[in-house]
């Protein structure tokens, strides 16, 4: 599996790496060398923009090999360069390249290279920097961004102002900030080059078909619907009945290959559930005309047939009833996730997460993070990763952080879904998701693994059915239905 690192990551593996005798000249001759092979130079007018630090060395290092080609290229400069930089700027003007500043490029050029900023860049581009971005974008020019697009924050994919490529060149490893935040809009095609650096195990592993195949052998003959597990989904009120969405968390459980799944809601709904869930039984709780009321005989009898349990989307409001039904699931032997308004009534009262028993995934966006952890949502964006894997290490949970992509930890091993997109921007996908991951937990696998799986697999069914329907209008119940046809591929 790939691995995504952090900026403090790449930084002690480059270190590492020298250290093992490898020169950072070397490194940098090697990464000049990574971006020539990426683009279509030969016969192109190339500018290449250099700023400061070892990412304007590799500019300097791409133009000597560009030169040494017979290919025609401008390097322009918005500082002097030092280190090793300076050596390969030293060697580009001895070959006869020609170097200006900044301030001189017209951007009369096929293809601009940005070499301004590296992945350890964060703040605000200013000055003749923010100058040059805004350039860079509106020169027309085929855009190649060396490491990571310049004002792209690498550890969280957060930039007011910065680069908008055509192609990415990664150096080594992917960093957090091409898939997080805006990173998927502004990289372009992301192109990752080995140049033997050292990263050891360091980083999040990436998902992919491999690691989800693992969690769907093929089924045996001699088996039964018990053999596969029981699950249960509890959701719905008064407010927001989504009886589609329950009966599509419902299915997804079924189709990520549970053995029997039970939807669970206030008496009330049961009737229109009935029409809408085919495929799974009900089970009515308790309630007081708007949603559930907890009674500890019920949930008794749901708990001790289940292997896991999810709660929360459209529960509604009724905090104090849901918190009593929480609690009494946090403390039994079972696999919980909770979900929607399950997280709103848990960062009401995050003491029920302290003497827990049961084996807990929480499932937030961004802004449900930052409820639970009580900080700001600007936290959380400047640092999802370590917001996530303190918060998993300090209450013994596991955690799955949606955004443009999802980080699962335990708070020690991180994985990292980045393949999702912009067609699962749509009510409903989160709830198939918890169906998905509800199902994968019901037989076995640990949360997180079934919450890397689910997440993953929700990402490539709504690709797909993006494909026919279109992103803006591919349906949760699609995607809903296309997981069978992804899990029945992992084991072909």
């Amino acid at each position: 599996m790939m691995r995504i690192l952090t900026n403090e990551q790449m930084r002690l593996a480059d270190k590492r790496t020298i250290e093992g005798g490898v020169s950072g000249a070397e490194l940098m001759r090697r990464a000049g060398e990574a971006i020539a092979q990426s683009a279509p130079f030969e016969g192109k007018r190339t500018y290449i923009i250099c700023g400061k630090g070892n990412n304007g060395g590799d500019g300097y290092s791409l133009a000597v090999i560009l030169l040494s080609r017979g290919c025609g290229v401008t390097v322009f400069y918005t500082d002097e360069p030092k280190g090793d930089g300076a050596v390969f700027a030293e060697q580009y003007k001895s070959m006869g390249g020609v170097e200006l500043p900044a301030q001189e490029c017209d951007f009369k050029c096929d293809i601009a290279v940005d070499c301004l900023f590296g992945t350890g860049f964060h703040g605000r581009a200013e000055g003749i920097y923010a100058e040059m971005i805004d350039k860079i974008n509106d020169s027309g020019a085929f855009v190649v961004s060396a490491d990571i697009p310049s004002g792209l924050n690498g550890d969280n994919g957060r930039g007011e102002k910065c680069v908008n490529a055509d192609i990415t060149v990664a150096i080594q490893s992917a960093k957090l900030g091409h898939y997080l935040g805006k990173g998927k809009d502004v990289c372009g095609k992301l192109i990752i080059k080995d140049i033997g650096i050292d990263c050891g195990d360091m980083g999040a592993l990436a998902v992919d078909d491999k690691f989800c195949a693992r969690l769907f052998p093929p089924r045996k003959n001699n088996s039964n619907k018990g053999s596969y597990g029981r699950c249960a989904v509890i959701g719905g009120s008064k407010n927001y009945p989504g009886a589609i969405k329950l009966a599509d968390m419902g299915l997804a459980a079924l189709q990520s290959g549970c053995g029997l799944c039970t939807v669970v809601a206030p008496d009330f709904l049961i009737p229109a559930l009935s029409s809408a869930v085919v495929e799974n039984t009900l089970f009515p709780l308790s309630d007081n005309g708007r949603s559930i009321r907890y009674e500890k005989k019920e949930i008794d009898e749901l708990a001790g047939m289940m292997k896991c349990i999810a709660i929360g989307p459209g529960i509604g409001g009724d905090y104090a009833e849901i918190g009593k039904m929480i609690k009494d699931l946090a403390e039994r032997d079972i696999k919980l996730i909770i979900d929607a308004d399950g997280l709103n009534c848990l960062s009401k009262d995050i003491s029920i997460l302290y003497r827990h028993t049961a084996d807990i995934l929480l499932t937030p966006h961004p802004m449900e993070m930052a409820r639970l952890a009580k900080t700001t949502l600007d936290q959380v964006l400047d640092d999802p990763l370590g917001t996530a894997t303190n918060f998993a290490k300090k209450y013994g949970v596991k955690i799955l952080l949606k955004g443009s992509a999802t980080i699962i930890t335990d708070g020690e091993e991180v994985y990292l879904m980045k393949d999702g997109g912009p067609y699962l921007a749509k009510g409903g996908s989160g709830d198939v998701l918890t169906g998905v991951i509800t199902g994968i937990a019901a037989r076995g696998c640990s949360l997180v693994e079934s919450a890397a799986a689910g997440a993953y697999i929700c990402a490539i069914a709504g690709r797909r059915v993006s494909e026919y329907a279109g992103e803006y209008g591919t349906l949760p119940s699609q995607v809903a239905r296309e997981i069978k046809r992804i899990t029945d591929e992992f084991y072909k």
